[in-house]
């Protein structure tokens, strides 16, 4: 099995436009984004207000009464995790529903107006504590439940500086942000993906991903306020990660400012720039994988879920993981292997099982 896992190794990478060369000018992380790629492998933790109505999207409308676990097991999550050899979690506090998964002053659908009644992002955080993990947070930036998300652009971009300001005031260091959502405010700079191939690179043509970050700069990044809040961040929490998730159409590119890129399922990834230009000069940002155990999924999410659903017990096998933690270490990546919690607030057999026989704590750096 150790035959398996190979010495990371330098990528030829193709020229483009946008991203500096390959790193030949040695540009190294910053010391926050160092200690954050040393964790090397996360849990993506998705339960909310879905979980207890057999969705993976839903739009706001689900009763608060649905929502009534008779526990939650956050102490599990983080025991598993901790055996298991993880690192970190990311958990997801707000999804596209705008359900709030803890105690917020600033709207009536979150966790504590629920029969559960209990801030869950609280409880994680000191399960965190308690097993040596660290803690980030997944917030979405589109809401289907707050009205002035569609009607008010300022006046949501002050709620998420609001709520954001809870998450990193209330709950201790939160080592990551994992920002989703982003398209509902950018319609610009999309280009099919069979009009993207192999044209510059064996990834993504250059000249169609600096469309991309500068359709994002004109009008996502104009229209959420986005250099606001990323200043608003480093200011509560200077070595919090921040990601703004691309979707799978883009991944690894960068909406900026950011300090890490997220790839969601980007698993089979062949290569991959770290140097990117920022303000004027280079500036690395390291990868991360995010992919889930789930492997059935529905017309939505065909190739797996994140939510958990009672009529699925599909999961990755042992080979698979190993393959995507073998390519995570050839491209220098971390990667976050996400688990859906069940309706009685604990996680599936199927993935503990998984993750336990996975020996990830005794996989050489």
């Amino acid at each position: 099995m150790k035959k398996i896992f190979l010495i990371f190794t330098a990528l030829l990478l193709s020229k483009g436009h946008l991203p500096a060369q390959n790193n030949r000018n040695n540009i190294l992380p910053t010391p926050a984004q160092e200690a954050f790629m040393n964790l090397k492998y996360g849990m993506f933790i998705h339960f909310g207000i879905n979980t207890f109505n057999d969705k993976e999207w839903s739009y706001g409308d689900l009763p608060l009464s649905s929502f009534k676990p008779d526990s939650v097991d956050t102490d599990q999550w983080c025991r598993i995790a901790r055996k298991a050899g993880i690192n970190y979690v990311i958990f997801t506090t707000k999804h596209v529903d705008g359900f709030c998964n803890w105690k917020t002053g600033y709207t009536d659908y979150c966790v504590t107006n629920t029969p559960y009644g209990k801030d869950i992002v609280a409880q994680l955080s000191e399960s965190c504590r308690k097993y040596g993990l660290k803690l980030g947070l997944y917030y979405c930036l589109w809401d289907e439940n707050n009205p002035v998300f569609k009607s008010n652009e300022h006046a949501y971009n002050e709620y998420v500086r609001n709520q954001i300001t809870e998450l990193l005031t209330n709950y201790g260091d939160i080592a990551c942000l994992w920002f989703d959502g982003f398209w509902k405010r950018q319609q610009s700079g999309w280009t099919k993906k069979e009009e993207r191939k192999t044209v510059s690179g064996p990834e993504y043509s250059y000249e169609h991903e600096e469309n991309f970050i500068n359709a994002w700069r004109r009008e996502g990044a104009y229209r959420l306020e986005w250099d606001r809040l990323y200043l608003l961040i480093k200011y509560l929490q200077p070595d919090c990660i921040v990601f703004n998730n691309t979707t799978t159409a883009y991944k690894g590119v960068p909406l900026l400012p950011v300090d890490a890129r997220p790839a969601e399922k980007g698993h089979n990834l062949k290569s991959d720039t770290t140097v990117w230009n920022w303000l004027g000069k280079p500036v690395y940002l390291p990868l991360q994988i995010e992919t889930t155990l789930s492997q059935k999924g529905d017309k939505l999410f065909p190739s797996g879920n994140w939510f958990w659903h009672d009529w699925d017990h599909s999961v990755a096998t042992r080979e698979q993981v190993y393959d995507w933690v073998l390519n995570a270490k050839r491209l220098n990546a971390n990667i976050v292997m996400n688990v859906g919690p069940r309706s009685d607030g604990k996680l599936r057999p199927e993935d503990i099982e998984l993750l336990i026989s996975l020996g990830l704590d005794k996989i050489s750096p």
